[in-house]
């Protein structure tokens, strides 16, 4: 029953690039009783030519990162059980003041009550980081008036219940998460962006033919800054849906949903906002060795210390290709448009990225991955432009 679990596992994700697809390791577990104890390894190494991913005084960096993981896994019948742990040490070659050791503790239950009734439960601690040049020192030259990565901790509680069977005409789906993040350092730049942030949903879905649904959902995300002063990017942000979803038809498996986001600001200074939105994922597989992933988006994303929020809308392809039973590669190009609304330099930004990855499944628990990416930043605001490329080698191990 183990090996059931055992052969859904992701090897941890410590990518310091966000990489197309991975070597598929298949990590086997030691026995202990009632419970699997899985070991893995990941270490990385690489080269970043913009490391704070400025337009100026372009500064290189050689990075290795070191992910030693392990996770426990228990069943009882159709539940199962799993506590996992992992930490991520990055060692920079030219600064080691942007060395970091992240850990990432998480516990999760998957539990079936019947086949008509799944909840599955999870919930984690992260004490992570923010690289110098990303997340909020991504703006106004924050990168190098710092002299360290922002450091924070997040606790995250969710939930996600599906009432139906599988075939059954009607199915409804209700999920939420709660997450308590708190920057540690820097706290003149961070105090301001520590938050609480509550997701709450539900979905219905009517099957139409035997393996495609139409859905209906209604989101709803509420953040709360800790710090609410008298321009307070608190907000409640309700998102309307409908779409399809359907598995294995005409080679195709895919979810699409279009409608409307309202955000509604806590303050009157900041100005709401409506408008449309969609999420889709579709993967084509004309081949059972060659798969074509197509998603794209448009989200209300929360501002990094310009503006009211960031109307970002993202396009991504990415085409996986097994040349044989052990090398595959990858190939993908990404969009990303950020309109900054609100903010006063009607900051507006492009970015395409370019990934090629090479996968080398050397054995069952030890595989190999090379990967290129480029991406470049295009901005109407001065001095914000960018360009980077990163090549990064990764060795996944397992027992």
């Amino acid at each position: 029953m183990k090996n059931r679990i055992l052969a859904s596992i992701i090897p941890p994700s410590a990518l310091i690039l966000s990489t197309p697809a991975f070597a598929a390791i298949e990590p086997a577990g030691i026995d202990a009783g009632a419970v699997s104890i899985v070991p893995m390894v990941t270490v990385q190494t690489g080269y970043d030519d913009n490391f704070f991913s400025t337009s100026a005084n372009e500064q290189d960096e050689t990075i290795t990162v070191l992910s030693p993981s392990v996770q426990l896994i228990a069943e009882d019948g159709l539940n199962a059980y799993r506590l996992a742990y992992q930490i991520n040490h990055g060692i920079h070659q030219n600064s080691s003041a942007d060395n970091y050791t992240d850990h990432a503790l998480s516990a999760d239950a998957h539990l079936e009550f019947s086949q008509r009734s799944i909840l599955d439960l999870k919930a984690a601690y992260n004490k992570g980081h923010e690289a110098r040049g990303t997340g909020l020192s991504a703006t106004g030259g924050i990168a190098t008036s710092i002299d360290a990565p922002l450091k924070y901790d997040t606790q995250i509680l969710s939930f996600n219940y599906v009432y139906g069977a599988q075939d059954a005409t009607g199915r409804l789906q209700f999920y939420g998460e709660h997450l308590d993040r708190e920057y540690q350092n820097f706290r003149s730049i961070t105090e301001g962006r520590d938050d609480t942030e509550v997701t709450l949903g539900a979905v219905f879905y009517y099957q139409v033919m035997p393996k495609t649904s139409l859905l209906f959902e209604a989101r709803n995300k509420d953040i709360d800054y800790d710090v609410d002063p008298a321009n307070s990017l608190d907000s409640s942000t309700w998102k309307y849906l409908v779409g399809a979803t359907w598995e294995g038809t005409a080679k195709t498996t895919g979810t699409i949903k279009l409608g409307i986001t309202e955000k509604d600001f806590d303050s009157a200074s900041r100005k709401d906002f409506t408008g449309g939105s969609w999420e889709a994922a579709i993967r084509w597989a004309p081949r059972t060795y060659s798969v074509v992933d197509i998603s794209t988006s448009r989200n209300a994303a929360e501002a990094n210390g310009n503006g009211d929020f960031i109307d970002t809308k993202s396009y991504n392809i990415n085409w996986n290709h097994a040349w044989t039973d052990i090398v595959s590669t990858d190939a993908g190009i990404g969009i990303i448009n950020e309109t900054y609304e609100g903010a006063a330099d009607g900051r507006e930004d492009d970015t395409t990225t370019l990934n090629l990855g090479l996968n080398y499944d050397m054995r069952r628990w030890l595989t190999f991955a090379l990967n290129y990416q480029y991406s470049d930043t295009d901005s109407n605001l001065a001095n914000t432009d960018y360009s980077k490329n990163i090549v990064m080698l990764t060795v996944n191990a397992s027992l």
